[in-house]
């Protein structure tokens, strides 16, 4: 029995004894029994903090007698009822070393290994356990230690193990009052299956995303470092372009400020060519009149003017003869 109903049961009976001394109209004396009733009234209220006075005062007392083993296990319940384990766990060690054999002991080594759980002492719980059932296998207790059990290896995530376990309180002890929460444990251990299935697969997507993630963007920056190399080489292409344009339009136009004065001086020496063919046409001429033209000095003077003008002649050929081979040296070297 657990000891909420040793509780009830207990609070049942001292209401039933109060009752029947308000009815005979007798004042009750404060004897142990008294006392003890009075103590399990307070606990069934839970009135903790009132009980275990009365309680440990049953303990403490020598005249309590055989009482004193109920005051020293009420005291162990009223803590582990008012939610203090550690305090209830020593109280249960005090018990079992005062009241070896007791009647109660299977009860208090049940509770200190509830106390261990109710302290997340899981390892240690699940020893107690175990050591109930391997004391007491006969125990009222055993289904609930079996369950506890279980319960300590699902709160350590061992749940296969806690599997094992629920399973078997289920078919060993399907009557039990935990039965029906082994069940429910078992639906949770499958949902709990699930889920981990379920974290896993998102986990493994969560690291393929990642991964793409950091695959897409290690691309992205190589493109972007390939991207500027190509605009710094196209730009160095864009300036040389530019430079080499301007270079070969200054050479044009140097060319063709060459070609301008080559044209200019290629007319002047046309011009002087025609003044020059001109000017020997006319000494041609007068040469012929000369020549057509009686001596009035006679023949000497004749013969010396005629020589006279046939030098002039030859000497005007040989300078006609230069200007145009000047000339044509000249063309020649501009074509080139």
């Amino acid at each position: 029995m657990s000891y909420t109903r040793v509780a009830t049961f207990a609070a049942i009976v001292a209401l039933g004894v109060t009752s029947a001394f308000s009815q005979s109209g007798l004042a009750p004396a404060m004897t142990p029994a008294d006392e003890l009733r009075q103590g399990i009234e307070l606990f069934a209220n839970a009135r903790y903090a009132e009980a275990l006075p009365v309680f440990d005062s049953l303990f403490l007392d020598p005249a309590s007698g055989s009482l004193r083993a109920d005051g020293a296990y009420w005291s162990a319940m009223t803590l582990l009822a008012s939610g203090d384990p550690a305090a209830a766990e020593r109280a249960i060690e005090t018990f079992l070393a005062t009241f070896p054999g007791h009647e109660k002991t299977s009860e208090m080594v049940y509770q200190k290994a509830r106390a261990a759980f109710l302290r997340k002492d899981y390892e240690r719980a699940i020893t107690s356990f175990q050591s109930y059932i391997g004391a007491f296998p006969e125990g009222d207790q055993v289904p609930a230690s079996v369950f506890w059990s279980a319960e300590c290896l699902y709160a350590l995530g061992r749940l296969s193990d806690a599997e094992k376990l629920y399973r078997s309180l289920g078919e060993r002890y399907p009557d039990s009052v935990k039965a029906e929460a082994a069940k429910y444990r078992l639906s949770l251990i499958q949902f709990k299956y699930r889920e981990d299935e379920l974290l896993t697969l998102l986990k493994w997507s969560h690291e393929e995303s990642l991964r793409i993630i950091e695959e897409f963007q290690r691309r992205e920056k190589a493109y972007e470092q390939a991207l500027a190399v190509y605009q710094k080489r196209y730009g160095e292409a864009q300036r040389g372009v530019a430079q080499t344009q301007a270079s070969l339009e200054d050479q044009v136009a140097s060319l063709k400020l060459a070609m301008d004065d080559l044209a200019k001086r290629l007319q002047e020496k046309d011009a002087r060519v025609v003044e020059l063919e001109g000017e020997l046409a006319g000494l041609s001429a007068d040469d012929d009149r000369a020549a057509a033209e009686p001596s009035a000095a006679g023949g000497t003077v004749v013969a010396s003017g005629e020589a006279e003008l046939l030098a002039m002649k030859a000497r005007a050929l040989s300078l006609m003869q230069f200007y145009l081979e000047r000339l044509a040296e000249r063309s020649a070297g501009g074509s080139r």
